[in-house]
Parts: C-alpha cells; structure tokens; sequence
C-alpha cells in the first residue's frame, strides 16, 4: 500500500486565507474529528521536536549552511502544514526556497517571524492538548 493510497492531504487552497495565522483552529478542529485522541501524540510530538528544528535552523543561519537550511526549513513546513500551523509552514517555505537557491541572505529575518509563529502556534497546541 502506498502512502497516496492512505493519505488524503487537506485542501491547503481552504485555508489560504488563514496564512497568517500561526494556527488555524478550524484544521484543528477538523485534524481532531479525523484522528480523534491520536491527534494528541502528533500534537506532543510537534511541541516536542519543533524547538530542537528551529535550534538546527538557527545554527544553519549563522553557519552559512545553506543546504542545511533547506533541510531544515523543509521538515519544518511539512510537520507544520500537517497540523494546521499554515501561517509557520508558509514562513518555513520562504526560508527553504532561500536554502533552495544556495544561500542563506533574508533568512535570518525569516526566522525571526518563524519562531513568533511558533511560540503563537505552541500556545494553542498547549490549549488543545488541555481539552
């Protein structure tokens, strides 16, 4: 069975307009219908490797890694898109497409935003996981 055949990906075009937003609670809201409590163990796990991934980023910034901060930055947007955390998975796709182009100029500003988003983000993961 492949992974396509399994997974449906949610409209991310739904939630465009929530771009902004660190967390949209309606993709939550509709996570948890899916998953029910199982939403609690990929919520813990976000709020528990995120910061060490920002931490990588961060060390990737300052180093000039550029191809780290692909890395990085790509995990990121994956494990923050598949939460809801639209507004932090568009921040870490600009800084990924910086990596992408083999440098790193702008992205420690970009991560700047990105930990703002997170810590918003955090907040209301907290909240959930509290329900």
């Amino acid at each position: 069975m492949r992974v396509k055949d399994v997974y449906t990906p949610i409209d991310m075009n739904h939630w465009v307009s929530s771009m902004g937003q660190a967390l949209n609670t309606e993709a939550l809201n509709e996570l948890r219908d899916l998953m029910g409590e199982a939403l609690d163990e990929v919520l813990q796990t976000f709020i528990d490797y995120l910061p060490g991934q920002i931490e990588e980023l961060n060390r990737a910034v300052n180093h000039q890694d550029a191809n780290g901060v692909f890395n990085l930055a790509h995990r990121m947007k994956s494990s923050s898109s598949s939460i809801g955390a639209f507004g932090l998975a568009s921040v870490a796709e600009e800084i990924e497409m910086i990596g992408r182009t083999g440098s790193t100029e702008g992205a420690a500003e970009l991560l700047e935003r990105l930990k703002q988003l997170y810590s918003d983000a955090e907040s209301v993961v907290r909240a959930e996981l509290l329900k």
